[in-house]
């Protein structure tokens, strides 16, 4: 049994000189990098809102030290053919910084639409450290892209009838695409100030998209099976809606047919519409 424990301690004592003798870490030191250290701030502005009058948009490009005269060259990559862009900038004797000027060629964009540029610095003047390329997106919104063309009498068979209240109708502001017949826009139905329910809205702003673009298959968002949350909690969660069947539009009104639309109030689901009242009216705008 001794004999054992000190075989057992010899091996120990060598298995721990082997570690010890092998356990070594090469420390590599990072590259030194001798360049002018060029480079983009991660603060720098990235989204831009522009329209038709809108001129060139600045940003900043920066580098470590002033030292001397200094030309860089700018890669553009992107939606590169929608807008101007220099090849080159050039720091002052002494600058830290120096603009880049980036024109949006508005002829060439469509309205509402949304474009992407990045801009590069090439190795040679900047570091593996610091941050040599930016990326930014151009929204270009020249006007209004809904235009209000009243208010509609807008007939609720949904929230109220869910409580055991009559079906109520009230004036809503209503809006249409301006590029889009047929695409419609509610202004906060439930909340606004002629609606019954306005005490029980949680929202100050809300758009419900009411698509009709085709008539036989009206529904609600980007897609049928978007919905609309109505803002109104009167104690059991806000409640949205859901589509059963497709609406229509005939003889300006909007009607979906008899429990062709749900309506949820937390995880609960119920049919809507039960009375088949349901309806936005654009026969009478005011």
């Amino acid at each position: 049994m001794k004999l054992y424990k000190l075989f057992s301690a010899i091996g120990l004592i060598a298995a721990m000189s082997f570690t010890a003798c092998t356990d070594e870490v090469d420390y590599t030191p990072a590259p030194e990098v001798n360049t002018p250290g060029v480079y983009f701030s991660s603060e720098e502005e990235v989204t831009f809102t522009i329209d038709a009058q809108s001129g060139a948009q600045v940003i900043t490009l920066y580098r470590l030290t002033g030292d001397g005269e200094l030309t860089v060259p700018v890669v553009a990559a992107g939606d590169t053919d929608k807008f101007s862009v220099p090849a080159s900038v050039t720091f002052a004797n002494g600058a830290t910084s120096t603009p880049v000027s980036i024109t949006p060629l508005v002829d060439a964009m469509e309205n509402f639409t949304t474009y992407n540029l990045s801009l590069t610095i090439d190795e040679e003047f900047t570091s593996p450290y610091i941050l040599n390329a930016w990326e930014g997106a151009f929204t270009f919104a020249d006007g209004e892209e809904w235009i209000t063309i009243g208010n509609c009498q807008y007939t609720d068979d949904m929230c109220g009838p869910l409580f055991s209240n009559p079906c109520f109708t009230w004036s809503v502001e209503i809006q249409e695409h301006y590029d889009t017949a047929g695409l419609y826009r509610l202004v906060n139905p439930y909340g606004c100030a002629a609606s019954p329910f306005k005490n029980y809205c949680k929202l100050s702003e809300n758009y419900v998209v009411v698509n009709a673009t085709d008539p036989s298959k009206v529904f609600f968002g980007d897609n049928p099976n978007a919905g609309f949350t109505t803002g109104v909690d009167m104690g059991y969660g806000v409640m949205t809606i859901g589509l059963q069947a497709f609406g229509t539009l005939a003889d300006g009104k909007i009607t979906w047919p008899v429990k062709g639309l749900a309506i949820f109030d937390n995880a609960d689901g119920y049919y809507a519409n039960q009375s088949g009242a349901f309806c936005i009216d654009l026969t009478s705008l005011e």
